[in-house]
C-alpha cells in the first residue's frame, strides 16, 4: 500500500509541474527595414510625357541630348581571310570568328528622324547607321530598342548595310534598353515660363 501512495505521489508531481512548466520561446529575428538605395544617376526615362511637352513648348526632340541606358553589343559571324570590318573588332568564339561593335551604357545619341511610332536615333557623327526606339503598345510610356527576329532577348539590325545580332550586355533583354535624358534638362525644359498678356473688359 505505501509502495502505491509513493507512485501515486510521484505521478502527481511529476504532472503538476509537468504541465505548468515553461515551454521555451522561439527566437524570432526582429525585421530590419531596408535602407534606402542612395544614387546620384542625373539620367532619367524619356517618357512620351514628357515628349508631349516639348511638342507643347515647341521644343525640337532633335536638338534635345539623349542616352541609352543599358549597354548593347552588336555581333555577326565573319570569314576574316573574305569579309572586310569596317568597324568593331573580330574576336574567335565558338570557334567562328565574330565580328563585334559595343555600344557602352549611357552612350549619348541624337534623334535623327521621327516615324509614327518612335524615333530613328545615331550614335555616330556623318553616319548612315540609325536604330529605331519605339514607343507604341509595347512600350506605352518609354521608347525602347526595337530590332527584328526577336529571340531570347536578342535581335536583328542592320548596321554597316550587315545584319547584326544585338543583345544586352547590361540586361536580360535588348528591349530593357531605352533613351533617357538627364535630369537637369527636364529641369531646365519645366522652369519654362509662360508670359501673360493680360485680359481686357470685352466692349
Amino acid at each position: 500500500m505505501k509502495r502505491y501512495s509513493v507512485l501515486f505521489l510521484s505521478i502527481l508531481v511529476f504532472t503538476f509541474f509537468g504541465c505548468h512548466r515553461k515551454k521555451p520561446q522561439k527566437s524570432v529575428e526582429q525585421p530590419v527595414a531596408a535602407k534606402p538605395v542612395e544614387t546620384n544617376d542625373p539620367y532619367v526615362p524619356f517618357t512620351k510625357d514628357f515628349y508631349a511637352k516639348l511638342k507643347a513648348y515647341g521644343i525640337d526632340v532633335k536638338k534635345v541630348q539623349f542616352f541609352v541606358d543599358q549597354q548593347l553589343v552588336l555581333t555577326r559571324y565573319v570569314d576574316q581571310s573574305r569579309a572586310e570590318v569596317k568597324s568593331g573588332v573580330v574576336k574567335f568564339l565558338n570557334g567562328k570568328y565574330v565580328n563585334e561593335i559595343v555600344i557602352p551604357q549611357y552612350t549619348p545619341c541624337v534623334v535623327d528622324s521621327i516615324d509614327f511610332d518612335g524615333f530613328r536615333v545615331s550614335f555616330e557623327s556623318g553616319s548612315n547607321n540609325h536604330f529605331k526606339f519605339i514607343n507604341n503598345r509595347y512600350s506605352p510610356d518609354y521608347f525602347i530598342f526595337s530590332g527584328t527576329n526577336w529571340k531570347d532577348g536578342t535581335a536583328d539590325v542592320y548596321y554597316d548595310n550587315q545584319i547584326y545580332r544585338v543583345n544586352c550586355g547590361t540586361c536580360s533583354s535588348a528591349a530593357d534598353a531605352k533613351l533617357v535624358v538627364k535630369q537637369s534638362d527636364i529641369d531646365k525644359t519645366e522652369k519654362k515660363t509662360k508670359v501673360l498678356q493680360g485680359r481686357r473688359v470685352d466692349n
